[in-house]
């Protein structure tokens, strides 16, 4: 096992080594990524919350990617690996994960997943019953829609 001291002002830089297979074979890859004892520092500093979004771990993030799952999957009428999906089931789903949040959970919802559900209010793929159920929804969130 190797050890590393970093002092300020040096450098670490890693090299990985990894083995890919191509039309003609094996073949190695070598990656480098250098971090300054300052970025390891900060990032050490931060206690794992690096690169997340402050609402990254609440329902209303949670919601927020099965928004965009669901809404691009009503678009397409397939799921992102292919499958076909039934509209009206994943509609019902949608508005069911949506139903189980709490009040205070719809701050949290990310301004995207606003947008589709915005989005898919004005689409063609939703029948006139469903089309009222999601404006309720939206209208108790606090999302507008056109």
């Amino acid at each position: 096992m190797a050890s590393v001291q970093l002092r300020p002002g040096d450098t670490l830089n890693i090299v990985w080594t990894s083995v890919q297979e191509t039309p003609l074979g094996m073949k190695e890859v070598e990656s480098n990524f250098a971090f300054t004892y300052e970025e390891l520092l900060a990032r050490l500093k931060a206690k794992g919350r690096v690169g997340k979004s402050r609402r990254s771990g609440t329902d209303g993030a949670r919601f927020s990617r099965i928004v965009a799952l669901a809404t691009n999957a009503m678009r397409k009428g397939k799921w992102s690996t292919g499958a076909d999906i039934d509209r009206d089931v994943v509609f019902n789903k949608l508005m069911r994960k949506f139903n189980e949040l709490e009040n205070h959970e719809y701050a949290n919802i990310t301004a995207n997943a606003r947008e589709a559900l915005a989005d898919l209010h004005e689409s063609k793929h939703l029948k006139p019953n469903q089309k009222k159920e999601l404006k309720t929804a939206l209208d108790s969130a606090s999302i507008p829609v056109a």
